[in-house]
Parts: structure tokens; sequence; C-alpha cells
């Protein structure tokens, strides 16, 4: 069988057993402790069936991540759309990505403890990352209106609301970047008018 891609990973029995031990032993023991036999055990499958669908330990890393963040951003843009209401979509679709990630324990705890291995990771899977959080885009968009500032537009608003968002994530902040009030200011002071005029006044 060829190996996952962790941008299109396929979704046989077996491949889908691999990355949910995966992500359980992610979980229990860290990324860079975790040993293919114990997720191999824990699927019921044997390390050459593992190996047949990832080179190795890095690239079944990538593959839990990118699955998981194909759900995180689906979740993100199904929640904002039936949120109701709210001030600006952006503010809200960065303010949420935050607060969802720091939920997920596995990608908060890759943050927390293998910072290098996240810049290594988006230095890979960036391009991917763009692809996910433009579709949550055009999901909570109103209607008809990605298609009216185009492809480039909605791509280029997903790469900065994702390089805002490693901001937070990545660096110290010396004012407060806890709850969802504190992300909103940060959004609309330094976020928000990075974005061109046109983008900049479209609310929800």
């Amino acid at each position: 069988m060829p190996k996952a891609d962790p941008t299109g990973l396929d979704s046989s029995p077996a491949t889908v057993a691999i990355l949910d031990a995966a992500l359980i032993e992610f979980e229990r023991h860290g990324l860079r402790r975790v040993a293919l036999d114990d997720v191999a055990r824990r699927a019921g499958v044997s390390r050459t069936t593992i190996y047949r669908r990832f080179a190795n330990r890095d690239e079944l890393v990538a593959a839990v991540i990118e699955r998981e963040n194909v759900a995180l951003f689906a979740d993100i843009a199904n929640e904002l759309k039936s949120a109701g209401p709210q001030s600006n979509y952006y503010v809200e679709a960065f303010t949420l990505s935050i607060l969802r990630f720091r939920r997920h324990h596995v990608l908060n705890q890759l943050i927390a403890d293998e910072p290098a291995l996240v810049m290594e990771m988006l230095h890979t899977h960036y391009g991917a990352a763009i692809e996910r959080m433009a579709a949550a885009l055009k999901v909570i968009f109103p209607a008809g209106f990605a298609d009216r500032i185009g492809a480039q537009a909605v791509n280029d608003l997903a790469d900065t609301i994702l390089r805002y968002a490693a901001m937070v994530l990545l660096l110290p902040s010396v004012q407060p970047l806890e709850t969802p009030e504190d992300l909103r200011a940060f959004a609309t002071r330094h976020f928000l008018p990075s974005l061109p005029a046109s983008l900049r006044t479209v609310s929800a």
C-alpha cells in the first residue's frame, strides 16, 4: 500500500487505527517519546504495517497533526457559522482559532514542548495549513463573498491569520493573551489593521 501523504491521508481501517493509537500515545507520552512498538500494540497491527504507510516516526507525527488540523479548522468554521452575529468575521476567526488550538491537548502540548518541531513542520506543511484555513473561511463568509474577493484574497487572509496566530502561540507577550477578550483586543489592535481596507470592514 502507498504511504499516506500527510496532506491527503488514506482512510483505510488500518491507517485510521494507527492514527487513533498514535494520538493517544502522543497525549500520554509526548511526541518525541512515543515508541512505534507502543503505537502498533495499541492499534493492533505490526510495526511492518505502520512502516508500509509511514516511512518513520516524523511522518507519522505529521500525519496525526494534519488530521487533527483538518478536524480543528472544520470545527472552527462550523462553530463560527452557527454562532450568530459577531462584530467581525476576522477577529472572531482569529480568536476562536487560538482558543480551540489551546484546548486541543496534543496540538497545544506540541507548541509548549516542541517549538523547534513546530517550526520544522510549518516549513514543510504550511501550504496545507493555508488550504485548511482558506476552506474554513469560505464556510463562514457570507454567501458569495469568497467568490467576489477571489481565491488569492482568501488565501492571503488565511496566511495572515496563521502568521498572527503563530505569533500569539509561539512568542512571549508583554500583554495578557489568555482570555477571549484579550485575544479580540490583540486582533483588533494588531491583526485587523494589517488587512486590506476592502476586507477589513466585512462583519457578520
